[in-house]
């Protein structure tokens, strides 16, 4: 059974770069009926709330696993398990970002707090670990390895209060299960949550190659006729207010890039669901079901 309702947030570490693109399910397909702020930690519930949904996918761009040669130096066998142990011991100090390289551990592994004279060897170091055995199967070259937490392209902190919403939205009662740790996709009432990468799905409406930025607008809009054109291939409906905006490249403010990476990864995940895109999690790898995770989309290859 499809899901009533899919969703994609672009959750960054501050709330003002978290925006959500929600699709709800009719007789006539999926339509995308919401583009806005994602709010602080009560997103779950608050979609619960307003769409009441039977069965929800709904999708966040961190990661949510840990690397295997990592979770295997510091005893985890189970994301799931330690999910909902992060803040007791042995894991208090786990959320907090260290700020000296003496401080890093398999117990602090995230770092540096701050820039000024910090060095991505102080982090392998600390962790007895290769800047290759830091990054998950599914990372492959072009992800930001987990635990770094300086650049524009780190997940770090956007990882620590996605991890925390989710774990206190667990112990809260909300019925969320973890893909792909607690089953398939599919098929199970409740929420479903994934990971997912905007960019992963970029392949599917296309970008233009050297110097285009998905923070023009100018540059949004070049690709707004493929995207659209995407979304009318995969059956899917507006809401005339969010298709007005997505058409004008999105907002120019700031907002703008987060709005379009969520426009783009609702999509994708719709066309997961379909069965347009495959899952792409591999059924051989015990370790990314157990611990590593994976990207909702994204080929095994």
């Amino acid at each position: 059974m499809l899901p009533d309702l899919v969703a994609h947030a672009d959750w960054g570490s501050a709330p003002r770069k978290r925006v959500v693109a929600v699709a709800r399910r009719s007789a006539a397909g999926y339509e995308i009926v919401g583009l806005s702020a994602a709010g602080g930690a009560d997103l779950v519930a608050t979609l619960r709330r307003r769409y009441q949904p039977v069965q929800a996918v709904l999708g966040f761009d961190f990661p949510i696993g840990l690397p295997r040669a990592y979770a295997r130096a510091a005893g985890v066998t189970s994301f799931r398990e330690f999910l909902g142990q992060l803040g007791a011991p042995p894991w208090e100090e786990f959320g907090s970002v260290a700020t000296r390289p003496d401080e890093i551990s398999l117990r602090r592994p995230f770092y540096p707090a701050r820039p000024g004279g910090t060095r991505r060897a102080h982090l392998t170091a600390g962790l007895g670990l290769t800047e290759r055995e830091l990054r998950r199967r599914c990372d492959g070259t072009d992800a930001e390895t987990l635990f770094w937490t300086l650049g524009g392209k780190q997940a770090g902190k956007a990882a620590l209060h996605g991890w925390q919403m989710l774990r206190c939205a667990r112990a809260g009662g909300a019925d969320i299960a973890l893909w792909p740790f607690e089953g398939p996709l599919l098929g199970r009432p409740g929420c479903t949550v994934a990971e997912t990468y905007p960019r992963e799905f970029y392949q599917y409406f296309g970008v233009p190659r050297g110097r285009w930025s998905k923070r023009r607008q100018a540059d949004r809009l070049t690709c707004v006729p493929a995207l659209l054109a995407w979304a009318d291939g995969l059956g899917v409906g507006w809401d005339d207010a969010v298709r007005d905006r997505v058409s004008a490249g999105c907002s120019a403010g700031p907002a703008g890039e987060d709005e379009f990476d969520a426009i783009a990864g609702v999509l994708g995940m719709i066309a997961v669901v379909t069965g347009v895109i495959a899952p792409g999690v591999p059924a051989d790898d015990p370790d990314v079901t157990a611990t590593e995770g994976w990207i909702l989309g994204r080929r095994a290859d």
